[in-house]
């Protein structure tokens, strides 16, 4: 009898304890995953922030008009910048620099050939320098980062070192392929952007790619958008909260995203805060 009782105590005490070493092995896993993938980090709204735009049938991109509005929003949101503009066809404009400066390749060549530049850039502008990086990317342009932290980060002929890009946005990036038309492209740059093109097999090799110290991204698409299919905009394997998927913005235009108050501001929370 008296034995009895102290097992009964014993399992009694055993619920109590089981149920909180569960709870401390969930802490200590989440705290582990977490750290592996995108080390915790406070928000920050003073990084420099490089925006780079997209495809270009005429070799050429008003790198203001594409992302002026957006900076002036981002300013008053609290952003201090500086805001780098990243040109990198001879036709550009209004950009503040270019990657012609950094790699070899024509107006014609993969956005891959342009990802390994970025890298170039980025890494001795600012990764050499321990400084950290926000990116934006539009259209094509969001190949061209997502290329340059995966091609790094591996290592690949081409790239830099690992580079620290701590944030990115991409805003209607054919990161499985443009829409259907671009089939026909048969040569030149728009062939690389298409479905089954090898570099969009490439890029999809890893669907999280991270820079030193860790990426958070953060994507948008749109089911209007009659450039980039919506699933391939949002064909990233992160949180569905970082997957922000519009009925009704188009590709192009003055309303597309970063014509959007409510989308830029979305955008700036991605940029500035963790786990948005």
């Amino acid at each position: 009898m008296h034995r009895s009782r102290i097992r009964i105590r014993i399992r009694a005490g055993r619920r109590p304890f089981a149920g909180a070493l569960v709870a401390l092995v969930a802490v200590v896993s989440i705290a582990a995953a977490t750290t592996a993938c995108e080390p915790a980090r406070k928000p920050a709204r003073n990084n420099p922030v490089l925006l780079v735009h997209g495809w270009s049938a005429s070799g050429g991109t008003d790198c203001g008009g594409a992302f002026d509005r957006m900076i002036g929003q981002m300013k008053s949101e609290g952003f201090t910048g500086p805001f780098v503009k990243v040109g990198f066809y001879t036709g550009d404009s209004n950009c503040d620099m270019t990657l012609r400066d950094w790699g070899s390749f024509d107006n014609g060549s993969s956005w891959k050939d342009v990802a390994k530049a970025f890298s170039k850039y980025v890494s001795a502008t600012y990764s050499t320098k321990a400084k950290t990086v926000d990116v934006v990317g539009y259209s094509m342009g969001g190949d061209i980062v997502r290329g340059a932290v995966y091609g790094s980060s591996i290592k690949e002929s081409g790239f830099s070192a690992p580079i620290k890009v701590q944030d990115a946005v991409a805003f209607g990036s054919p990161f499985n392929g443009a829409a259907w038309y671009s089939s026909f492209c048969l040569w030149g740059q728009c062939s690389t952007m298409k479905p089954g093109a090898t570099d969009i097999k490439w890029l999809n090799q890893n669907g999280n790619p991270q820079g030193d110290g860790g990426t958070e991204w953060t994507v948008f698409g749109s089911d209007a958008d009659a450039v980039t299919p919506v699933d391939s905009a949002l064909d990233m394997s992160v949180p569905d909260a970082r997957k922000v998927r519009y009925p009704d913005v188009p590709h192009t235009g003055s309303d597309n995203y970063m014509g959007r108050n409510s989308i830029v501001t979305r955008a700036d929370d991605a940029l500035a805060k963790v786990d948005s």
